[in-house]
């Protein structure tokens, strides 16, 4: 498959949303900071991937990928978490809890392994069905006239925004297995993406449409997200009133772009962006640490899940931030490290 051309500025718009998901699980319990940040923050994300995804792939080369970067590496952290289960019980991330009914359930047929600190692996998995969903539908509109494939998306979106209720019929579980249902709605903001990268707004790299993009944006996810909407979780399928939901999303959206395009010659964000599945995936872990770390030092008792928006969630989702690329960092740059011995000695043995 060609490599496709990075776009630095969606970098950036990354990074800001990847912190933004740390702040958002240090705050779950706090009103206005829970609501504002997940209206958007993980419809952000298939937004992205729908702004990216490129046409014309062949099945076989496109199932191989998806295999690679999802599947593999959502196996890979079921593993994982169940092996820190055993070795590193702490809290509720405990053997115990692993293997009671409620938690397998979750864990397994749900697709969200609670029981451990990768928790977020649930996206993954919903990623890998909404990439599969998302090119069966382009397929259908390159064979099919236009008046039926708008039917199918209109179809999707009705089907997406009522899941839950739609497949309460599902006797026992109540709900379709291994994050389908969520991926619907994700296929959903994909198709979103890919129509923005269309429309070629963001290609303009215009500050006034960044700072325009940022107020907006800012401005229709308080409304829609916070003022006029309810409770919101893309990983339950729970979106509160469902237009509301789905225009705080895109706006939400728009807003880091707009961030994105206004800071895109930051390297540390840039990089930041590139690595935010890593950073997805192990933030719970890291900032877990850092709340034991200042607990003591500081005797406080902040806890996760519960801090106010305040210096100290926002530092330490910071801090979180920091040390999750740091140690990305270190890894790629030990990794170019051994490369380059083995080459230089190849080379020699030649």
């Amino acid at each position: 498959m060609e490599k496709k051309q990075r776009l630095n500025w969606l970098d950036v718009s990354k990074a800001f949303g990847v912190y933004l998901v740390i702040l958002g699980h240090l705050s779950i319990f706090n009103y206005h900071t829970f609501r504002f940040i997940f209206a958007f923050h993980m419809p952000f994300f298939f937004i992205v991937a729908g702004y990216v995804f490129r046409d014309g792939v062949p099945l076989k080369n496109f199932l191989k990928k998806c295999f690679k970067y999802y599947l593999v590496p959502y196996i890979t952290i079921l593993i994982l978490g169940l092996l820190q289960c055993v070795l590193i019980p702490i809290g509720g991330h405990d053997l115990a809890t692993f293997i009671s009914p409620a938690v397998l359930q979750k864990a397994f047929y749900d697709g969200h392994p609670c029981f451990s600190f990768f928790g977020s692996a649930w996206f993954l998995l919903a990623m890998f069905w909404a990439q599969l969903m998302f090119w069966g539908m382009l397929k259908i509109k390159a064979k099919l006239k236009k008046y039926i494939v708008i039917m199918l998306w209109v179809l999707l979106v009705f089907t997406a925004i009522f899941a839950k209720d739609i497949f309460r019929v599902i006797p026992y579980f109540a709900k379709l297995p291994f994050k389908i249902d969520a991926a619907l709605m994700a296929t959903v903001f994909m198709g979103i993406g890919y129509l923005l990268r269309r429309i070629k707004i963001f290609e303009k790299n215009k500050v006034y449409i960044s700072i325009g993009s940022i107020l907006i944006g800012a401005l229709f996810t308080y409304l829609f997200g916070c003022k006029w909407n309810y409770y919101v979780n893309l990983c339950d399928c729970d979106y509160g009133i469902e237009y509301n939901y789905l225009i705080a999303a895109v706006a939400g959206s728009v807003m880091l772009f707009g961030l994105g395009q206004l800071l895109q010659k930051s390297k540390l964000l840039i990089f930041i962006g590139r690595n935010t599945l890593f950073i997805f995936l192990a933030h719970e872990a890291i900032y877990l640490f850092i709340l034991y770390c200042a607990n003591s030092l500081f005797e406080k008792d902040f806890k996760s899940q519960a801090m106010p928006l305040d210096g100290w969630s926002i530092g330490i989702s910071f801090v979180t931030l920091m040390l999750a690329t740091a140690m990305i960092w270190g890894y790629r740059s030990i990794k170019e490290i051994i490369k380059k011995r083995l080459l230089d000695k190849r080379n020699r043995a030649q």
